[in-house]
């Protein structure tokens, strides 16, 4: 696959899974809709993982909407921050995997920014319970990620 490599703190920060009961960070994830103007749904490192190789970064999207618009475009940003600075990952669609209630997208990094201004910088979170896991179906769209990992490298 061509393109940039996943940089390392940004890989990082997707490789977590949610804990129960704690807060943990959700990654803005935006597409282009069909007027042009951004669709954001949020993501948390259950349907987000970068490649062993760091070569591409996998998506697990429900969102009837945001399907839509990446089989459309094929483009999406992924937004996250680590503290210390924000990372704007621009990503293209490269590969699709049907499931059930969700697509995983293989994506390239088209481009990539880390942004700081040296000031502490808190990334948004929201708190992890037992029925968002079973509501968002975590454990099927994490395995799925990761079987998607272990057939392309």
């Amino acid at each position: 696959m061509d393109g940039m490599s996943v940089p390392a703190e940004l890989a990082l920060l997707l490789e977590t899974w949610p804990r129960p009961d704690q807060d943990e960070q959700a990654f803005p994830f935006v597409t282009v809709d069909e007027d042009g103007y951004p669709h954001v749904m949020l993501l948390c490192t259950a349907e987000l993982l970068a490649t062993n190789d760091r070569a591409a970064i996998l998506v697990a999207v429900a969102s009837v909407n945001s399907r839509a618009n990446l089989a459309r475009n094929g483009i999406a940003t992924l937004i996250a921050a680590d503290g210390a600075a924000a990372h704007y990952a621009k990503l293209r669609v490269r590969d699709t995997e049907e499931h059930e209630h969700f697509t995983v997208y293989t994506c390239q990094l088209a481009n990539y920014k880390r942004d700081s201004l040296g000031i502490p910088l808190r990334p948004m979170d929201f708190h992890a319970t037992q029925q968002v896991a079973e509501n968002e179906r975590w454990a099927a769209t994490r395995m799925a990620l990761t079987q998607r990992v272990k057939d392309i490298g």
